[in-house]
C-alpha cells in the first residue's frame, strides 16, 4: 500500500563499502548463459528501446522461472551482492541479493526507463513524488514489480528479516546515474558517476570522492566547458546556437528574459537534452548541439553544462555572468511578463 510522508530518509542503515570485484564476480558458464539468451529472445525481438511496462513483464517472466537463476545467488553480507546475466544494445538484465540494512541511496538512472520485480523477500521503494518535495513509499513483495521511465529518483532498500533477490532490467543498458541528497527543500542532485552495475559507487566512496568546496565544482566545472562572454553568446546565437535559460520562473519575472531563449526547468534539464532519453526535445537533444545554458550569475549553469558534457553532448557550454551579464552588455531582454522560450 502506498503511503505519502513528507520526504525524509526511512531509517539509518549502516553502509558498508564498495569492495571492489567481490559482486558479480560468480560467472555463467556457456550453457547457462544459452538458456538465459533463449528464454529472453521472445521478449527482446525486434525492439529498439523497450518501454516501462515491456521491461516489467521481462523482469516478471525472470523472475517466476526460477530455475534461470535461483543456484547462482549469493548472499554477501558486506554489499549487496549482483549478477550481470544479459547485456545488448536493447537492454540489460541483473539479479540483485539484498541482506538486512542494504539500500541503493538516492539515485536515477542516468536516462534509462527500467523495471524490477522482487522474486523473493520484501523491498522498500521510496520514490520522488511530482515536484520533489514529498516521497510516496511502498512494499514491494514477491511478484510484485516496480516500472518506471527515465526520470524517476528513487531509493530501495532490504525490509523485513529473510534475504530478498530482485530482478533489474533497464533500456538502454545503464551507463551512469545522478545521486541525489535530501534537503530540507526536497531532493537535489549532488553528483553523476558513470556505472558499470545497479549497484553504482557507494555513498562512502562517492563522499570521499567528492570532498571538496561548490568554489571547486564550479571551477571544475568551467575547465571543462570553456564558458562564453556574453557578447560570444550572443554572436554564437546568430550562428544557430541555443540559449537554455535554467532560472526558475519566480527569477525570470524579476530580472526578465532573453527573446528566443529556451526555458528548461534545471530538474529535468538532463531528461530534456539527453539524445537517449525518452522525454528528449527531439529538434534540440543531438550530441553536436551547440547548447548555451544560462542561470542569473552564472554559478549553476556552469554545474549544469559540465553535466551535459557527461552525456555526450560536447558543445554545450554556458554563459559567463549569466542573464545578469547579458543585460549588463546591452543586449536585446524583455520584461518578465513577456514569456521566453518553449518548454519548462
Amino acid at each position: 500500500m502506498a503511503v505519502e510522508v513528507p520526504i525524509r530518509q526511512i531509517g539509518s542503515p549502516s553502509r558498508p563499502a564498495l569492495r571492489a570485484g567481490v559482486a558479480g564476480e560468480v560467472g555463467i558458464d556457456d550453457g547457462r548463459r544459452r538458456a538465459i539468451t533463449e528464454f529472453l529472445a521472445p521478449y527482446l525481438a525486434g525492439r529498439g528501446r523497450m518501454s516501462p511496462r515491456q521491461l516489467g513483464v521481462l523482469t516478471s517472466a525472470v523472475a517466476a522461472n526460477r530455475q534461470l537463476w535461483e543456484d547462482l545467488v549469493v548472499e554477501d553480507a558486506d554489499q549487496r551482492w549482483y549478477l550481470p546475466v544479459h547485456r545488448s544494445r536493447t537492454c540489460d538484465v541483473w539479479i540483485l541479493g539484498w541482506l538486512p540494512a542494504q539500500d541503493t541511496d538516492w539515485h536515477d538512472h542516468g536516462g534509462s526507463s527500467g523495471s524490477l520485480c522482487v522474486a523473493d523477500g520484501v523491498l522498500l521503494e521510496q520514490l520522488r513524488t511530482v515536484g520533489g518535495h514529498r516521497v510516496r513509499t511502498r512494499h514491494l513483495q514477491a511478484s510484485d514489480r516496480a516500472v518506471f521511465g527515465p526520470a524517476h529518483v528513487h531509493n530501495v532498500s532490504h525490509c523485513g528479516d529473510v534475504p530478498a533477490v530482485s530482478i533489474h532490467a533497464y533500456s538502454p543498458p545503464l551507463v551512469a546515474m545522478t545521486y541525489y541528497e535530501l534537503t530540507p527543500a526536497g531532493l537535489v542532485a549532488s553528483e553523476t558517476v558513470e556505472v558499470s552495475s545497479p549497484e553504482g559507487p557507494r555513498r562512502e566512496v562517492r563522499s570521499h570522492r567528492r570532498a571538496q568546496s561548490v568554489d571547486s565544482l564550479v571551477a571544475d566545472a568551467r575547465s571543462q566547458i570553456n564558458p562564453l562572454s556574453a557578447q560570444e553568446a550572443y554572436g554564437a546565437v546568430s550562428g544557430r546556437a541555443t540559449l537554455v535559460d535554467i532560472r526558475p520562473v519566480e527569477q525570470r519575472r524579476e530580472e526578465g528574459e532573453i527573446p528566443g531563449a529556451i526555458v528548461i526547468g534545471r530538474n529535468v534539464l538532463e531528461w530534456r537534452l539527453d539524445p537517449r532519453s525518452e522525454a528528449r526535445i527531439i529538434e534540440l537533444a543531438r550530441y553536436d548541439s551547440h547548447v548555451i545554458v544560462f542561470c542569473s550569475q552564472g554559478f549553476a549553469s556552469s554545474l549544469a553544462a559540465a553535466s551535459l558534457r557527461h552525456l555526450g553532448l560536447r558543445r554545450a557550454t554556458d554563459m559567463a555572468g549569466g542573464y545578469q551579464a547579458w543585460k549588463a552588455a546591452s543586449l536585446p531582454v524583455t520584461d518578465g511578463g513577456t514569456p521566453a522560450g518553449g518548454y519548462a
